[in-house]
């Protein structure tokens, strides 16, 4: 038997509900992970190697869970640096600095408590809290109205490429409180208009 992801049950109440002790908000959703993916929750979030992990791969056609996608306050200190150290082709690599706030911490915390509440409401059992878990990407390449703190202006145009275009999550300052796909899809749709727009004006 093939399992695939099941259908989604989404809920965005912590997104709009003013009772809690920090800023911005989250939803949560039902979300099956196919194999592979099951497999390096297990072997990364909870350590299962050999037969533990034969043993838990077992169970997954019985397994259910619960992601959730909370909005990161921005923070000027995560950022992409170049470091000192080259590639094979004498390129300095990118460092990636990241850490949450304590902000981002008490979303997180609050948003697993309460998907815990939840999966035993419905009678789960063996319930573990994945608690170094990301989602979406976003951010390197912020939209902005400043080149000194932006890479692309308001039509997602490079400050210092004339001819690039960037409209993927990267422009995001920081993420939201909800899935970015369909904002992402709306930025790219808005993008190739103006495109359009400034090519027939001969602007391009």
């Amino acid at each position: 038997m093939v399992q695939r992801p099941p259908s989604l049950a989404i809920t965005e109440h912590w997104n709009h509900d003013d009772r809690k002790d920090f800023a911005g908000g989250y939803c949560w959703m039902a979300q099956g992970p196919l194999p592979v993916e099951w497999a390096s929750i297990q072997t990364s979030s909870r350590s299962l190697w050999g037969q533990a992990l034969r043993d838990e791969m077992e169970k997954y056609n019985h397994q259910v869970g619960l992601k959730m996608v909370g909005e990161m306050l921005p923070n000027e200190r995560n950022r992409v640096t170049l470091a000192d150290d080259k590639d094979r082709y004498g390129l300095r690599i990118a460092r990636v600095t990241y850490s949450w706030g304590d902000n981002d911490k008490a979303l997180i915390e609050h948003a697993l408590g309460q998907m815990q509440i939840s999966l035993q409401a419905v009678g789960a059992t063996d319930i573990f809290r994945q608690e170094d878990d990301t989602n979406h990407l976003a951010g390197t390449v912020r939209m902005g109205e400043d080149p000194a703190s932006s890479v692309v202006n308001s039509d997602c145009r490079s400050w210092d490429v004339p001819n690039l275009w960037v409209c993927d999550g990267s422009i995001f300052p920081t993420t939201g409180g909800v899935n970015p796909s369909l904002t992402i899809t709306s930025i790219a749709m808005r993008t190739a208009d103006r495109i359009c727009m400034m090519a027939a004006r001969g602007d391009l």
